[in-house]
C-alpha cells in the first residue's frame, strides 16, 4: 500500500470532500433543474419514467386527505392519459398493490407521501415550499421499497400541484381547449417523463383572470339550449365546471362571472360557488357588483328589495345588510372583493361622491372584517376605478393602502392610467382591467369577434407590468368564444411575463399553432392570423356601419384615391379567405372544427363585413355616378351578407366531428340599444343602366381630365374606370400619345365596366420633372381625352437615394422605416410587432424613463429617431404623426414628442382635442415646418414623454388626398432595404 504524506492528504480531503458531497446530492436528488417546458417524450429511454409503456400505464397516488383540487385535478390528468393512450391510470391512496412505476401527486402541506419523500431526502422542495402556486415534479428512483420510480408532482399549494399536472397533459398532446375549441388529442403509444428535477415557479401577476360578459347571443343561449337545458336561464354548475377547468388548464385562477341583464346570477345557483372552490379557482365581481352582489335590473337587488333606491345616501341600511348577507354566505370561500359602488345597469352612482364612496369602501371592510377575518388587510379586496369612480379617484378618494387599484382601460385596450411611483409602494398593489370585447348599447360597441391585435395586448400590459401592476389582471371575453387566441397570449403573459420580454406575436402563434395544429400548418397559420388582426386594426368589423343622432355612417375608405384604397382593402380580405380555406381543406378532418372556430370564422365573417360594407358603399356611390354596375355591387354586398350567416350556421349545426355541439354560440349580437344598427346594410343601389349603352368614365382622384401624377421614385400605378350608364354591350378603343405610356387594355368589349391600370414605361420616357403625355378613349356616345404627368427628374437617381423621397406632394413613412436612431440613458426606440395598421411600429422602451420636457435635456438625454427625406419642394409643409391612441403614462407624464428638421431646435407636439379616434385605433399630432432649399434633409423625432407609440409618418407638400389610412408608403431604400 502506498503512503500519502499526511500534509498532503489532508489538503486532498479539503478538495475533494466538497466534491463527494455535491456528487452525493446529485444522486440523491437526481439530476440539476431543468426547464418545464420539456417533460415529456413518446419515445424514452432506460432512465425515464414510463408513464405509459407497452400496454402499462402508472397508478396514480394520492391522499385521500389532500385538498379536494388535487383529487379533482389528479382525476382530470388521468382523464387525459386515457385520452392520450387509451389506458386509464388506476388510482391508490396506500402503497399496497402498486405499481412498479406510480405518480405521486399532492400539495407539500397535505399529501403523507411527499412529506415522507421530504423527511427521507428523496425529494428537496426548498424552492416551491411556501410558494405561491408553484411546484416540482421530478422523476425519483426507488422512493419507497418495491417501487422502481416515481414521477412526484409536489404543489406548493392546491393550485400549483393542480397546475403541474395539467402541464404534463398539455405536454402529453391535450390542448387546454380540447373542449372549449375541440382540439384533437394527440394519440401515443408511449408516454416518457425524463429524468431530473423541474420546477414551476410561482407566475408574475397573483391572480389571473376573465370577465365573462355581454353573453347574451353566445354563452348563456349555448349553456341554456344546448349544454344545460336543466340549469334555465343562466349559467349554472354544469356550464361553469367546464369553464372552471379551462380556467385552469391555462393556469389561470381568477373568474368575475357572467351577469349581463336577464343572466341568472351566478350566486342564485347554490351550487356554482361550491363547485367554483372544488377547482380552486377565486371568484370575483366587477365594477358594478360591489361585494359579489349582481345589481343589473330584475337581478339581486330588484330581488332582495323590489322598488327600492339603489342609493347608499337614501338607503344605506337595506345596501349595507344586501351587501353582508352575500359576505356572510360566500366568506369561507375564497374570493377577491370588489369595493366601491357605481349605480345599477352599468350606469354611474348619482349619489357617489368622494365622501360618500368612502364611507361605502369603510362600510364594506366592516363587513369583511366581521365575517371574513378580524384583520381586514389579509382580505383579498379591489377598487376598480372605472369611468367616473377615476375621476372620484384622482380628485383624492382614499383608498385603504391593502387594497389593489385594479386600472381600467378605455374599453378599446388602451390602458387609462397607470401607478405612480407612490402608487406603486402601496402594499395592496395595481391590477388591470382589459377588454376584448365591449358591449354599451351603441355602434362603438365590439361584441362579435376578436380582432384586437397581441401587439396591442402586449404593449399596454408589458408596460403595465413594468409600473408594477402585477397582483391581478383580468380580461372581459365576452363570451370566451372566439376569443380562445386572444385569452391564451393574455394567460400565458400573465403566467411568465419574461418569456414576452420582447414583443413577438408571431413567435406566440407560431408555438400555439403547432401545439394544436401542427408544425407543418403552423407557419401559414400564423401568417393568416397576423394579417386579419392587422386589418382589423384600421377598423373593427363591427364598426364598419355606424349610427349616431340618426345619422348612419359607413363610407370609411376611399374609392378614388391611392388606387381605390376600399378596393384594395377587398382584394386583401380576398386574399385571407382564399388562404384561409386553402388551409382548411388541408387540414385532416380532426382538426378541421379546431380550426374552423378559433381561425376560420374569426377571419371569415371580418372579411365578409367589410367586404359587405366596401361593396355597398361603391354601389351606393356608383348608383349616384350612374353606372351600371351599381346593381352587380348591390348583389354582392347582399352575398357577403348571406355568407356571414353561412359561416354562423356552420359553427353552430354543421362542426364536421362534434355536430351541433356548440349550437347558440355563434350569432351576430342582437338588439341592444342602437347596437343593432351595425348589422344594418348600408343603402343600396338597383340602377343597372338606363337607354342605349353608352361609354362614360371615371379616373382615380375624381378628375376626369387628368390621372395623378406619375413619378419616377414610387413608380405609381393608376386606374380608369370605364362604365356603362346605358343597358348593352359597349365596344370601346383607346390610343396614346407615347409609347411610355402603357395600358393594362388597349381595346375591348363590356357589358357594365372596365377597369384600366396605367403604367410608365421608364426606360422609355424622357427625362424631366413635367412630362406630359395623354390617352384617348372612345366608345357608343362619348371620347374621352385624359392627360397624364410624368415626374422624371435627371436626379437623383433612383438606385442612389438615401432615405425616403418626395413624390406626388407627399412623403409617406412607416415609423419602423427609420434611417438611424440613437438610444441614449437606457432608453431606446423600438420596434413593436404585430401593433399598427402595417403591423409594425415605434415606441420607447423601457417605458419607465422619466420625460425629457426642455429643450436641454431633450438633446441631452432622449433618444432619437433620424428619418433621411429628398425634398423637391421649397415651402411650408404639415408633417403629421399616426399614432396609437394610447394615453400618459399617469399624471407624470404627457403625451409629447419632440421633432425637427436638420440642426433645428426639438419642438414640442402633442395631440389636440378631438385628434383622438379609438374607433380608428388612431391619434394624430402634427407640426409645421419650413424646407427652404431641395435636396436631402434629416426629419428628428425624440421622447418627451414615454408610451408614445408611433405608426406613420405623412409629410404633406401639397399633394396629399383624402383617404383612411393615408398615402402609401413613400419609395425609400435604406441600406439594403428598398421599397
Amino acid at each position: 500500500m502506498i503512503q500519502i504524506p499526511q500534509k498532503i492528504e489532508k489538503s486532498m480531503k479539503k478538495l475533494l470532500l466538497p466534491l463527494i458531497f455535491l456528487i452525493c446530492v446529485d444522486c440523491l436528488m437526481g439530476q440539476s433543474v431543468h426547464s418545464i417546458n420539456n417533460l415529456v417524450e413518446v419515445k424514452g429511454t432506460a432512465r425515464d419514467f414510463p408513464l405509459f409503456k407497452k400496454g402499462i400505464v402508472a397508478n396514480i397516488l394520492v391522499d385521500p386527505g389532500d385538498d379536494k383540487t388535487v383529487l379533482l385535478v389528479a382525476g382530470l390528468f388521468s382523464d387525459d392519459v386515457n385520452r392520450v393512450t387509451g389506458f386509464r391510470p388506476t388510482f391508490r391512496n396506500s402503497l399496497n398493490e402498486v405499481s412498479k412505476n406510480i405518480v405521486i401527486a399532492g400539495s407539500i402541506q397535505k399529501n403523507r407521501f411527499i412529506k415522507e419523500l421530504i423527511a427521507s431526502h428523496k425529494i428537496d422542495v426548498t424552492e416551491v415550499n411556501n410558494k405561491w402556486e408553484s411546484c416540482l415534479i421530478q422523476v425519483v428512483d426507488k422512493p419507497f421499497k418495491g417501487i422502481d420510480k416515481a414521477l412526484v408532482i409536489a404543489g406548493s399549494d392546491r393550485r400549483g400541484t393542480a397546475y403541474g399536472l395539467l402541464e404534463i397533459s398539455k405536454q402529453m398532446g391535450v390542448s387546454p381547449w380540447y373542449y372549449f375549441a375541440d382540439v384533437p388529442v394527440k394519440r401515443h403509444r408511449e408516454l416518457m417523463i425524463k429524468p431530473g428535477m423541474y420546477i414551476m415557479n410561482s407566475p408574475s401577476v397573483k391572480y389571473r383572470g376573465i370577465f365573462i360578459n355581454d353573453e347574451i347571443w353566445g354563452i348563456r343561449p349555448w349553456s341554456e339550449k344546448t349544454l344545460a337545458q336543466k340549469d334555465s336561464t343562466g349559467l349554472g354548475p354544469t356550464t361553469y365546471r367546464k369553464i372552471f377547468e379551462l380556467l385552469l388548464r391555462l393556469k389561470a385562477n381568477y373568474l368575475w362571472p357572467a351577469m349581463q341583464q336577464d343572466t341568472r346570477p351566478f350566486n342564485s345557483f347554490i351550487e356554482n360557488k361550491i363547485v367554483a372552490d372544488s377547482f380552486a379557482i377565486v371568484m370575483g365581481s366587477s365594477h358594478i357588483e360591489p361585494m359579489l352582489r349582481n345589481n343589473m335590473r330584475g337581478a339581486e337587488w330588484d330581488s332582495a328589495y323590489p322598488g327600492e333606491p339603489f342609493n347608499y345616501v337614501t338607503n344605506r341600511e337595506h345596501i349595507y345588510k344586501y351587501w353582508e348577507e352575500r359576505v356572510k354566505e360566500n366568506g369561507k370561500y375564497e374570493n377577491i372583493y370588489t369595493l366601491g359602488k357605481r349605480g345599477q345597469d352599468d350606469e354611474p352612482g348619482k349619489e357617489v361622491t368622494v365622501p360618500v364612496l368612502e364611507q361605502v369602501i369603510s362600510d364594506q371592510r366592516n363587513i369583511l372584517r366581521k365575517w371574513v377575518n378580524n384583520d381586514v388587510t389579509k382580505v383579498p379586496q379591489i377598487l376598480i376605478p372605472y369611468t367616473e369612480v377615476l375621476n372620484l379617484y384622482n380628485k383624492g378618494l382614499k383608498v385603504p393602502d391593502d387594497v389593489t387599484i385594479c386600472w381600467p382601460d378605455d374599453n378599446f385596450g388602451n390602458i387609462r392610467q397607470l401607478p405612480d411611483k407612490k402608487e406603486q409602494q402601496r402594499s395592496g398593489g395595481s391590477g388591470i382591467y382589459y377588454h376584448f370585447q365591449w358591449l354599451n348599447g351603441a355602434t362603438t360597441a365590439y361584441p362579435w369577434l376578436y380582432t384586437t391585435s397581441l401587439g396591442l395586448t402586449w404593449s399596454e400590459m408589458k408596460k403595465a407590468y413594468d409600473y408594477n401592476a402585477r397582483k391581478l389582471w383580468i380580461v372581459n371575453v365576452g363570451d370566451i368564444k372566439p376569443y380562445e387566441i386572444g385569452i391564451e397570449f393574455f394567460m400565458q403573459m400573465a403566467w411568465n411575463v419574461s418569456d414576452f420580454s420582447k414583443s413577438d406575436p408571431r413567435g406566440f402563434l407560431i408555438d400555439w399553432a403547432t401545439r394544436d395544429f401542427g408544425a407543418k400548418y403552423a407557419p401559414r397559420i400564423a401568417d393568416i392570423m397576423e394579417e386579419h388582426y392587422n386589418l382589423a386594426y384600421a377598423r373593427r368589423p363591427e364598426h364598419m356601419v355606424m349610427f349616431a343622432k340618426g345619422v348612419k355612417s359607413w363610407e370609411w375608405f376611399s374609392i378614388q384615391n391611392y388606387n381605390d384604397e376600399a378596393q384594395r382593402r377587398v382584394d386583401e380580405y380576398g386574399k385571407l379567405m382564399k388562404e384561409v380555406d386553402e388551409v382548411y381543406e388541408s387540414l385532416p378532418v380532426d382538426k378541421k372544427d379546431a380550426f374552423y372556430e378559433m381561425v376560420l370564422y374569426d377571419v371569415k365573417c371580418t372579411a365578409l363585413q367589410n367586404i359587405k360594407d366596401i361593396y355597398a358603399q361603391k354601389s351606393h356611390t356608383y348608383g349616384e355616378q350612374k353606372r351600371s354596375c351599381a346593381d352587380t355591387y348591390a348583389l354582392l354586398a347582399k352575398q357577403a351578407d348571406r355568407q356571414i350567416h353561412e359561416v354562423i350556421d356552420h359553427y353552430n349545426k354543421e362542426l364536421l366531428t362534434v355536430g351541433s355541439k356548440w349550437n347558440y354560440m355563434a350569432s351576430l349580437p342582437g338588439p341592444w340599444g342602437a347596437q343593432w344598427h351595425q348589422w344594418d346594410m348600408p343603402p343600396l343601389s338597383d340602377f343597372s343602366g338606363s337607354g342605349p349603352a353608352t361609354l362614360n368614365l371615371a379616373t382615380e382622384g375624381g378628375n376626369a381630365k387628368e390621372l395623378p401624377g406619375f413619378s419616377e421614385y414610387n413608380r405609381d400605378k393608376r386606374f380608369i374606370d370605364l362604365y356603362n350608364s346605358g343597358t348593352g354591350k359597349i365596344k370601346w378603343q383607346s390610343t396614346v400619345s407615347d409609347n411610355w405610356i402603357i395600358l393594362s387594355s388597349k381595346a375591348g368589349n363590356f357589358d357594365h365596366e372596365k377597369r384600366i391600370w396605367v403604367t410608365i414605361n421608364w426606360d422609355k420616357v424622357p427625362k424631366g420633372r413635367n412630362i406630359k403625355g395623354f390617352i384617348k378613349i372612345t366608345g357608343p356616345g362619348n371620347e374621352f381625352a385624359v392627360d397624364v404627368s410624368v415626374f422624371n427628374p435627371q436626379s437623383p437617381i433612383r438606385s442612389k437615394v438615401n432615405g425616403h423621397i418626395e413624390s406626388n406632394g407627399y412623403v409617406s413613412i412607416e415609423a419602423e422605416h427609420y434611417t438611424k436612431k440613437i438610444d441614449k440613458n437606457g432608453a431606446r426606440w423600438s420596434v413593436i410587432n404585430g401593433l399598427g395598421r402595417n403591423g409594425k411600429s415605434v415606441t420607447v422602451l423601457p417605458s419607465t424613463v422619466p420625460c425629457n420636457a426642455n429643450t436641454a435635456d431633450i438633446l441631452e438625454k432622449s433618444p432619437v429617431l433620424e428619418y433621411k427625406i429628398y425634398f423637391f419642394s421649397t415651402d411650408s409643409v404639415t408633417s403629421t404623426f399616426y399614432c396609437t391612441p394610447s394615453f400618459p403614462i399617469n399624471s407624470n407624464y404627457g403625451s409629447r414628442i419632440g421633432v425637427a428638421f436638420d440642426d433645428d431646435p426639438p419642438k414640442i407636439i402633442t395631440n389636440q382635442k378631438g385628434n383622438r379616434d379609438v374607433i380608428a385605433n388612431l391619434m394624430t399630432m402634427t407640426a409645421k415646418d419650413l424646407i427652404k432649399v431641395e435636396g436631402q434633409h434629416t426629419l428628428k423625432i425624440w421622447m418627451v414623454d414615454p408610451g408614445i407609440v408611433i405608426d406613420k409618418l405623412v409629410i404633406n407638400t401639397g399633394g396629399v388626398k383624402d383617404s383612411y389610412l393615408g398615402p402609401p408608403e413613400s419609395y425609400f431604400k435604406n441600406g439594403k432595404t428598398i421599397r
